[in-house]
């Protein structure tokens, strides 16, 4: 997937005309929730299709760009309207605003570690993306049981997620060269992240397990498979320096 100016173009105009229509839900009309509902399920279900395409293709080939970059359009919009329902009068669920939030954040994230590999990117962004899901994470995860004596497990795991990798991000952004020479590792981990919140919806919607399996079975097959990139890039990456250094002395 590549970072183009026309990606994040209509990135912004996405966000823009969600919160155009936010504004109508304000209304409280009931049509409009149940129509960005349908449209929320509609893309998602789309994500996951062109994801799977993404996910199994050649990494780096033009067949993968193309589909991660409309995986990365069509996700982010999805889960932009479930943000703004699920802070709807009778659609309020805390849970829904954490998972999106925690999807958006690996979907933005995984895109802009694009540009990690440039040394002139600027990480303030990506550090206040970092704070925020931190923050999102824990309040989300202690209030009911602050406020209410009620334990979320479903809330514990997701926000677990969230505030290790936010804080893990926060030591990479502070050492701008360490974020530059991992740019791939944090592309291939957001991006994974992204689809496997994609994959779960399918699960969650289809109802393909029973109860929390639904909601846990695809999130630990998504961690394991970012676990075994981290491995595969990390082995090969003493090879490469090695071939970069006998090309060095051949010169």
């Amino acid at each position: 997937m590549e970072n183009t100016s026309s990606v994040k173009l209509f990135g912004v105009v996405s966000l823009a005309s969600v919160s155009v229509i936010a504004t109508l839900v304000g209304l409280s009309d009931f049509r409009v929730v149940n129509a960005m509902i349908v449209v929320h399920v509609l893309l998602g279900g789309l994500a996951f299709l062109v994801g799977s395409i993404a996910f199994i293709s050649t990494k780096g080939k033009s067949i993968h760009k193309l589909t991660g970059r409309i995986f990365y359009i069509v996700m982010t919009t999805s889960v932009a309207f479930s943000l703004i329902v699920s802070m709807q009068p009778n659609h309020v669920s805390p849970s829904l605003f954490q998972i999106g939030v925690l999807t958006l954040y690996f979907l933005i994230g995984g895109n802009r570690s694009l540009s990690y590999k440039n040394a002139n990117h600027c990480l303030l962004i990506d550090q206040l993306l970092a704070i925020t899901v931190v923050l999102v994470s824990v309040i989300v995860m202690f209030y009911s049981v602050v406020l209410d004596g009620v334990f979320f497990p479903l809330r514990t795991v997701f926000g677990s997620i969230g505030i290790v990798f936010g804080v893990l991000d926060l030591v990479v952004f502070s050492r701008p060269q360490v974020a530059e020479k991992n740019w791939l590792i944090l592309h291939l981990s957001k991006m994974v992240g992204g689809y496997t919140a994609a994959v779960t919806a399918f699960f969650v919607a289809q109802n393909l397990l029973t109860g929390y399996y639904n909601w846990f079975v695809p999130t630990v097959f998504g961690l394991s498979y970012i676990g075994y990139w981290l491995v595969k890039l990390k082995s090969k990456r003493p090879m490469t320096n090695r071939v970069m250094k006998k090309i060095k002395l051949a010169k």
